[in-house]
């Protein structure tokens, strides 16, 4: 039986005309070598599954399900194919006539789109890791037993020391001494948890930056809904944040530090375009969305910036790529502009990492190998810290370097302006 869903993507499938090219960009392929982890085998089966000559079974799903969602291929393809489009309807075809994993319809439907939920777990999932529960569970098999990517995400995750970030009113944000613009913060569920230090530095240079700085009360953007097909449950998600965050659109911007929550709100718009009570608000929202180094270059925050030492090389990560949100020229400005930094360019700057939000844990093979390749390139640089914008790439990132035994640091470009501007105020 023909899969309906992929009627509107007729004439996009219909375009691919089975050159390859899609190999030289594809990281996945690069790995495997399989045609199912191309481009041109993804739309060849979709193509069947679009004529009925397939059937959408675990199979044929699994042949698809080792997708980045990168867009690596659609830099090299003439037509420009958005294979990730393809994929995520074939998931939502999937999920709606096979149902989804309990942890899946858990995790979107319950946890992801309530704040508080979304606190608690994160709350729960870092006492286990802070108490060496996770790691204990992990020498016994346990993890292993209850589901094998439990354990790959103990190793995966770097150790997290500190008090996550809170949303919303208790939130603690410095004062800027002169108020030049006034910023709605959205708070990336990533930073929060993971990387805290991330969120203070922010908006530490924030307030350096003349901001008065609202920390929004949203919930998850709703990418991990979206890529994993659960388009129902990605649009609660940004209809919930649509009407939460209405108020902060009459500010200058929304600003958020994690490279896939700025480039998701800005395609709110294209998502909720037929919901007649929230397209219009949607529309307004995603306009007021920047992320942090495309606010900042656009305010020309480059005064006042201390002297630091050592070679920095940047990652772009693929959701703030050129196949994106193209928010590439900003960030490498921001970091070209700390007075004694030497920048060098990274090789495959714009290759996907291997992370891909939780892809990780799921094809952890397959992530690794395309990390290995990112590695290669960062050793080629010489650099001693290595800046990005997303808290999946530091993750994977960080998890590269111990893997590697590199002498890099992997920092936010927020966290090296945070520490050029303290440089500078340290200075005799």
């Amino acid at each position: 039986m023909a899969i309906a869903e992929l009627l509107p993507l007729h004439d996009l499938i219909a375009k691919c005309n089975r050159c390859g090219f899609c190999q030289a960009g594809c990281p996945v392929y690069r790995v495997t070598g399989e045609e199912h982890s191309l481009s041109r085998g993804r739309m060849a089966i979709a193509r069947g599954l679009m004529l009925g000559a397939l059937d959408l079974t675990p199979d044929v799903m699994g042949a698809l399900d080792d997708c980045l969602l990168c867009r690596g291929c659609t830099a090299h393809c003439f037509p420009a194919l958005k294979t990730d489009d393809v994929v995520t309807t074939i998931r939502h075809a999937y999920i709606t006539r096979h149902g989804q994993p309990v942890w899946q319809r858990i995790l979107f439907r319950t946890i992801l789109s309530d704040s508080k939920k979304i606190e608690l777990a994160g709350r729960m999932a870092l006492w286990a890791k802070r108490h060496g529960l996770a790691s204990m569970a992990e020498k016994t098999g346990l993890l292993s037993l209850l589901d094998k990517r439990l354990a790959v995400a103990n190793r995966v995750v770097p150790p997290m020391t500190r008090t996550p970030f809170l949303r919303g009113a208790h939130a603690q944000v410095p004062a800027p001494a002169q108020v030049k613009h006034r910023v709605g913060y959205f708070v990336s569920c990533g930073l929060s948890f993971q990387f805290p230090e991330v969120v203070e530095a922010t908006l530490r240079v924030l307030a350096r930056n003349g901001c008065a700085v609202t920390v929004l009360e949203n919930t998850c953007c709703g990418r991990p809904a979206y890529s994993y097909g659960d388009l129902d449950a990605a649009r609660d998600i940004a209809r919930k944040n649509v009407d939460r965050l209405a108020p902060a659109v009459g500010m200058d911007a929304i600003v958020s530090e994690c490279g896939s929550c700025s480039a998701h709100l800005k395609e709110y718009g294209q998502l909720l375009q037929g919901d007649s009570a929230h397209a219009k608000k949607a529309v307004a929202l995603s306009k007021k969305v920047q992320s942090f180094s495309e606010f900042l270059a656009g305010i020309g925050a480059s005064e006042g910036l201390g002297t630091l030492t050592g070679t920095v090389t940047y990652h772009d990560p693929c959701h703030m790529s050129n196949r994106f949100s193209k928010v590439t020229a900003q960030p490498r400005k921001l970091l070209k502009s700390v007075p004694g930094m030497t920048y060098k360019e990274l090789p495959e700057a714009d290759w996907c990492c291997g992370a891909a939000g939780s892809y990780t844990f799921l094809h952890h093979q397959e992530a690794t190998g395309v990390l290995d390749r990112k590695m290669g390139n960062v050793e080629t640089t010489g650099a001693d810290i290595l800046a990005t914008e997303c808290p999946a790439c530091m993750m994977h990132l960080s998890y590269g370097v111990r893997r590697k035994g590199l002498p890099v640091q992997v920092r936010h470009v927020s966290e090296i302006l945070d520490q050029a501007y303290a440089a500078s105020d340290n200075a005799p």
